[in-house]
């Protein structure tokens, strides 16, 4: 009896010792932060900074919330993970009233990623409040022909420039949030049905977008003026210049559309075929008959073999560019002694070329049945 009543203590004991244990909860991913945190770093130096561990989601919640300005958004390039001073903290309730907020970098769409993760963990409404509150800005922030500014806060006056960048990720996350996809779950029906929405007018948007050369379908510049929809430099760029990164996030968001009708397959096509076609490769080759001297002498086949674009190519001709002041055009020599320097080109459309594109072809061009080619 003795034995069986200490049991019965040491389980009452161990039960109340469990009530108190603070709940654990699970690290909500971070990958929409890297371009915004890669910008950070660059302006912060070698500056060491202590950063709370993935663990503490609440910790990193409660800087977002410290961080968000009151019209719902957050400037660019902050770094919610670092440990704040309470100077820092002071600082960052001051400019609360601040006009800042910036799509650069793909930013705010984490913030509100990350919130509705921990307010799903939590039940916090703080959080649910602070999402909902920049999903609204999201929105708002929709120009009349369905585009995105990378500025939140327009000019008064000016004529606004859309930002291809800004515009991609809008819709990228609106679609998910009008699919109620996790964790965008709790967004209330009548708000993903105006997602949607926002969705449908975003997309035609970008086939009017898309530009054309040859007769053909090509891909998207980076930025557009906002009255007449033509090309124009976008922020920090000095000319305006066709983006080969950006158009490949715009084909594969296309690609996910399902049954697509006949402009989204000419679109995608039209930009595969473009990819195919513009090539450093392929711009080496084109000038091979000219320059053969900067050829090398055992293969007409230009180096590397694995297919690369630059970053930027103009609008009227398709030519590379290199990305200085003065916008100059790319002479085709250059292009091997230029391939040392890894910022002014990439291998962006090489596992859509490889992969993607064949398997969306067989999906939504081919019908089932059809003998395979």
């Amino acid at each position: 009896m003795i034995r069986i009543r200490t049991t019965v203590i040491v389980l009452l004991f161990t039960l109340g010792a469990c009530g108190h244990q603070p709940p654990v909860y699970r690290p909500v991913a971070t990958d929409g932060f890297t371009r915004v945190l890669d910008f950070w770093q660059r302006s912060h130096g070698d500056q060491q900074v202590d950063l709370y561990d993935q663990n503490q989601i609440l910790a990193i919640a409660d800087n977002l919330l410290l961080m968000q300005r009151n019209n719902g958004g957050w400037p660019a390039n902050l770094n919610p993970f670092r440990k704040l001073t309470a100077e820092q903290q002071q600082i960052f309730l001051q400019q609360q009233n601040a006009h800042d907020a910036s799509f650069a970098n793909g930013n705010i769409f984490p913030q509100i990623f990350y919130l509705s993760h921990v307010y799903l963990q939590t039940g916090d409404v703080r959080y649910r409040d602070s999402a909902r509150k920049a999903l609204r800005l999201v929105m708002s922030a929709q120009l009349y022909n369905g585009g995105w500014s990378q500025k939140v806060q327009l000019a008064e006056g000016g004529d606004p420039t859309i930002n291809t960048r800004a515009t991609i990720n809008a819709l990228r996350f609106l679609r998910r949030v009008a699919s109620g996809e996790m964790p965008y779950g709790y967004v209330p029906f009548d708000v993903r049905r105006k997602a949607a929405d926002s969705v449908r007018k975003g997309d035609q948007l970008l086939l009017r977008l898309q530009q054309a050369y040859d007769s053909r379908a090509s891909i998207w510049a980076a930025a557009y003026e906002l009255s007449s929809s033509l090309p124009t430099a976008a922020n920090a760029e000095a000319v305006a210049a066709l983006d080969p990164e950006v158009s490949v996030i715009i084909t594969r968001y296309l690609m996910q559309i399902q049954r697509p009708p006949a402009e989204v397959v000419r679109a995608v096509t039209g930009a595969v075929d473009w990819f195919s076609r513009n090539t450093l490769q392929q711009v080496q080759l084109r000038a091979g008959g000219k320059q053969q001297g900067w050829l090398p002498a055992y293969s007409r086949v230009a180096q590397p073999r694995k297919a690369l674009w630059a970053r930027q190519y103009t609008i009227s001709t398709n030519q590379p560019l290199v990305n200085d002041a003065s916008g100059r055009l790319l002479v085709p020599a250059e292009i091997n002694t230029l391939m040392a320097d890894k910022d002014w080109y990439g291998n962006w459309a090489r596992d859509l070329l490889q992969t993607d594109y064949p398997r969306w072809r067989r999906r939504a061009i081919i019908p089932p049945g059809a003998p395979a080619l």
